[in-house]
């Protein structure tokens, strides 16, 4: 494959990267004088489950073992209802076809689903949930990866900026069957600012939620304004969701995991073959699925995997709520969680410009992983590549991920 970004296999994490690529350190950690105690609290909780430990020797062993933790601590598993989709919309398109799709997922609620099906199938095919990211744009969801004649200025140019071009569509047309979700707190399942009350919300909401009243509804400064607003509701929504008995990681992962029922139950899908990759968030989403279900045999993270204790001291303050499982890191940190997918074949690619990870954490994952893929005896199942560029998912890394999906499935 030719890429003039810098690329590293397995073996080969030594490479020095280029200059421009290199991270500077924050002179002062981001809680300055609390910042200590929470370096020995990560020292005393530094994860003891790792498949590097010695005590293991069996992979399917320590599985057993490390995936039901991984899965309670997720605090999340409502009874499973039975798995019916409910059709809206069909859409033939050039190559393939779109459903528009409601998938049940609890008694609560269904999930806002696109299927995309190549219009040429020889048989079965192998299935892939494409899992779009966070990027504080809560407006648009299954939208980032899949394109519309109704895509708006400052849709297009997010998606052009994060990917390139609408990557579920070019995965499609390579002969996958694809199913995008909206996510929790996103798109169709977004927080609605427009149906609270300014009178009652807390001071500083107030004057942005007036403003918003204002606004002509899907206007770029209307999109600015919701998405404002999703982001500094994230905290209360967190706490809401901790204080009702679950995690955040615990809604998505459920999500995806019904979802990849829905797909695998598809008479042009082949369940021995499913996939998933995203990038951001939606490589999060893809380390926790891989960790919890079994069934995904090849995988992608993108632009998501380091080692947490590296991110204690600047790198916490610009991420999510949504990806904290408490209490997790005692057991496994995540490239541990993302291990427990083999022999499921997994690509993690980096980017050596991402301003939310620092590098010894990128670096010390993607080693950790090669440690424990070669413990393993499954070496050729696991490549890491960094690329020099800022957080996002070109089309030449989509190219060597959709390459790694056809290999492997």
């Amino acid at each position: 494959m030719r890429r003039r970004e810098l690329l590293t296999l397995p073996g080969a994490l030594g490479l020095t990267l280029p200059e421009a690529a290199q991270q500077p350190d924050f002179p002062v950690p981001d809680l300055a004088n609390l910042h200590p105690l929470m370096e020995w609290l990560a020292q005393e909780n530094r994860p003891r489950l790792s498949f590097l430990e010695p005590r293991w020797r069996s992979l399917e062993a320590w599985k057993r073992e490390a995936r039901p933790l991984f899965c309670q601590h997720l605090r999340y598993d409502p009874p499973a209802e039975p798995l019916a989709a409910e059709l809206l919309k069909r859409e033939e398109r050039e190559g393939f076809t779109v459903e528009t799709l409601r998938i049940s997922a609890t008694k609560s609620y269904q999930i806002p689903a696109r299927l995309l099906i190549p219009s040429k199938r020889p048989g079965r095919l192998p299935g892939v949930l494409a899992l779009h990211c966070h990027s504080g744009r809560y407006v648009w969801g299954h939208e980032k990866v899949l394109g519309s004649a109704a895509d708006s200025a400052p849709l297009l140019e997010f998606r052009n900026r994060a990917y390139g071009r609408p990557w579920a569509e070019a995965l499609v047309r390579r002969g996958f069957v694809v199913l995008v979700i909206d996510a929790f707190y996103f798109g169709e399942r977004r927080l609605r600012p427009e149906q609270m009350d300014a009178r009652t919300a807390p001071g500083d909401m107030r004057d942005s939620l007036r403003k918003l009243a204002s606004l002509e509804p899907g206007s770029a400064e209307w999109i600015s304004a919701i998405d404002s607003l999703a982001s500094r509701y994230e905290h209360l929504t967190a706490k809401t969701i901790f204080a009702a008995g679950a995690t955040w990681p615990g809604l998505l992962v459920w999500d995806d995991r019904r979802s990849l029922d829905y797909l695998a139950s598809r008479p042009e899908v082949d369940p021995r073959r499913l996939g998933c990759l995203g990038l951001s968030l939606g490589g999060m989403r893809t380390t926790y699925l891989i960790a919890a279900d079994p069934r995904i045999k090849a995988a992608c993270v993108t632009g998501w995997m380091t080692l947490i204790g590296e991110q204690l001291r600047n790198h916490l303050r610009n991420h999510t709520w949504m990806l904290y499982v408490p209490g997790l890191y005692r057991w496994l940190d995540y490239p541990d969680a993302a291990a427990l997918t083999a022999p499921g074949a997994l690509l993690v690619q980096q980017c050596a410009r991402d301003t939310l990870f620092p590098m010894a954490g990128m670096k010390g994952a993607a080693e950790k992983l090669e440690k424990i893929y070669a413990k393993a005896g499954l070496r050729e199942r696991f490549r890491v590549s960094f690329y020099d560029v800022p957080h996002s998912f070109n089309p030449q890394m989509q190219e060597e991920a959709f390459q790694w999906l056809e290999k492997w499935l």
